[in-house]
Formats: structure tokens, C-alpha cells, sequence
């Protein structure tokens, strides 16, 4: 069962819808008044809060929008993986040819070292067999 989304999403668009239209009002409003109103009514009255406006409400709708353009998002993402399913096989299996060797050297390494019959003494850090109980080089017990 799908979640539903918070209602404030749904605020945010219709708040952000209203608040952009209203902005947009304004800003064309500021070309369109007559002289009655000074240059700076009509640059401040109308001009900023037309701007004003118009950032607030595509922030608002901005964020009203973004479960609905991740849907979208994830949508998309799937289609583009469904129509090149068969070139991303391909260069997953040339990946993995081109990886195979440096795995093989690198568990090879693994398997010498684990099949190393040596270790080192701990007084003198010589190296020496495995198995010894005395260092050949300084006689010291392990």
C-alpha cells in the first residue's frame, strides 16, 4: 500500500500557484499604470512585489512538486535501464572479464601468503620456519 503524501505538499503547490499568478499580476501591472502613481510606487509597489511574488511562489510550488518530480525521476531511470537492458549486460560482463584476472592475481597472492610456511622470530624479526620452537639466527625461544 502506497503512503500518502503530507498535506502540506498539496498547500505548497496551490500557495505557491497563487503567490507566482499573483506576482505575475504585479509585475505586468507595473508596465500597464498610469501616471497617477510616482516611478516609485510603481517600481516598489509593483515592480518588487511582483518579483517578490513571482520567487516566492516558484519556491513554494518548487517544493510543493519535488514527490511528484521524484516519481517522475525514478520513472524515467527505469524506462532508460528497460530500453538498454541488453548494453548494460554487456558492459557489466566486460567489466567483470577485465576485473577477473586482477582477482585472480590478487587471490593467488592471498593463497601464497596462507601457504607460507615461514614466520618471524620475535626478538630479532628474522625470518624463520614456521614450525621452529628456537630462532636459528639469535637461538631465542618463540
Amino acid at each position: 500500500m502506497k503512503e500518502k503524501l503530507p498535506k502540506i505538499y498539496l498547500v505548497l503547490k496551490i500557495l505557491g500557484i497563487i503567490l507566482f499568478l499573483a506576482g505575475l499580476a504585479l509585475f505586468i501591472t507595473s508596465f500597464c499604470v498610469d501616471d497617477s502613481f510616482s516611478e516609485m510606487e510603481k517600481s516598489v509597489g509593483f515592480m518588487f512585489g511582483g518579483m517578490v511574488g513571482l520567487m516566492i511562489g516558484i519556491i513554494m510550488m518548487s517544493i510543493g512538486f519535488t514527490p511528484n518530480m521524484q516519481k517522475l525521476m525514478i520513472k524515467t531511470q527505469k524506462h532508460i535501464i528497460n530500453e538498454n537492458r541488453e548494453d548494460l549486460k554487456d558492459i557489466a560482463n566486460t567489466q567483470a572479464d577485465v576485473s577477473k584476472d586482477a582477482v585472480k592475481t590478487v587471490a593467488s597472492a592471498v593463497k601464497d601468503g596462507l601457504e607460507d610456511e615461514k614466520m618471524f622470530c620475535k626478538h630479532c624479526g628474522k625470518e624463520i620456519d614456521k614450525d621452529s620452537k628456537f630462532c636459528q639466527y639469535c637461538g631465542k625461544e618463540q
